[in-house]
């Protein structure tokens, strides 16, 4: 074989063990790359903390490819879509996957979705909506997950606003959350009551609702609704978080509804007495029973230098919001 041949094979089994070369060295660059951790989107100046859980869109859910209103918007969803939420930001964004990673605004997901149209056959939401639409307050039905809890974040992305959250806990309870100040909740709000009732001399009952995990509302107030039945007269106890004991906060006449109501600035034990109203109310008790209804708080003892003299938990100055002296 003569030199020049030689020369000529060499070089090309030279330049295949460049390119065999080059090849594994791309490969080591893919593994490289593939075994670093995931690079987050993080919008200036806030934090991130990772999750793993299931919210769901309300109508109009709009998808970024990035947590800012001017990065591309990938899709929008509408209403009770489930959506796994993996991340959220401070600057109230959550960082979620739909099959790719994606970023939406923390108000536009909830524990579930609304639920639109309220039947009149669903009394417990027709009333508290009734409420709202008579205060001016807009209106958000929100259905409870498996563990009757609504998340923090969720609960905090509507201060500020306008706005009833309405929570129905079972067939007899039901919970609408009134927006007032903007302070936020620390933790999320349980409301996985265990109900318990006995009945009383003269045909009354007294109804207990248990709750192991106690949070304090410091800027909201919470309006539970019961059903106890026409013509009764409830009094409603509410467990006092910092004397470990229960406090008469109202009575509640249920005339012409077979619910009471409590409006409180904490979630925690409650206990309702109720007995047969004797006598139809009069003109004050009426518009007093409806105040009630709105929000607006009364104790049994409701007079100015008493509301002073307390301190405890279950007396901020949000309860007196819309107060009429």
């Amino acid at each position: 074989m003569c030199k020049g041949y030689r020369s000529i094979e060499k070089g090309k089994v030279g330049m295949v063990m460049r390119k065999r070369l080059w090849l594994f060295i791309g490969m080591i660059c893919i593994m490289l790359g593939a075994m670093q951790p995931e690079v987050l989107v993080q919008a200036k100046g806030t934090t991130y903390v990772q999750m793993e859980d299931v919210y769901y869109t309300k109508e109009g859910c709009v998808v970024y490819a990035e947590p800012t209103y001017t990065a591309t918007v990938l899709t929008t969803i509408g209403a009770n879509v489930p959506v796994r939420v993996i991340g959220c930001y401070s600057n109230g964004w959550y960082r979620i996957n739909i099959g790719v990673i994606a970023y939406c605004k923390m108000d536009s997901l909830t524990t579930a979705g609304n639920i639109g149209v309220i039947s009149p056959t669903d009394k417990q939401a027709f009333y508290a909506k009734q409420t709202a639409d008579e205060l001016g307050y807009a209106f958000e039905y929100m259905v409870l997950n498996k563990e009757k809890t609504i998340k923090k974040d969720i609960f905090n992305s509507y201060i500020g606003q306008k706005i009833i959250l309405f929570a129905k806990i079972d067939d007899m309870t039901a919970v609408s959350f009134k927006m007032l100040y903007a302070d936020p909740v620390n933790k999320d709000i349980s409301l996985n009551y265990t109900r318990t009732a006995a009945e009383s001399t003269g045909g009354g009952r007294t109804i207990e609702y248990s709750l192991t995990d106690n949070t304090e509302l410091k800027g909201q107030i919470a309006i539970f609704q019961f059903m106890v039945g026409y013509d009764k007269a409830a009094d409603m106890y509410i467990w006092d978080m910092d004397n470990g004991e229960y406090n008469k906060m109202n009575t509640y006449y249920t005339e012409f509804s077979e619910f009471a109501y409590a409006p409180v600035t904490q979630v925690s034990k409650m206990k309702v007495v109720e007995c047969e109203i004797p006598n139809s109310l009069n003109d004050e008790l009426r518009v007093k029973m409806s105040n009630i209804r709105k929000g607006i708080k009364y104790l049994s003892y409701d007079e100015k230098e008493y509301r002073n003299s307390l301190t405890s938990k279950l007396r901020k100055d949000t309860e007196y919001m819309d107060y009429d002296y």
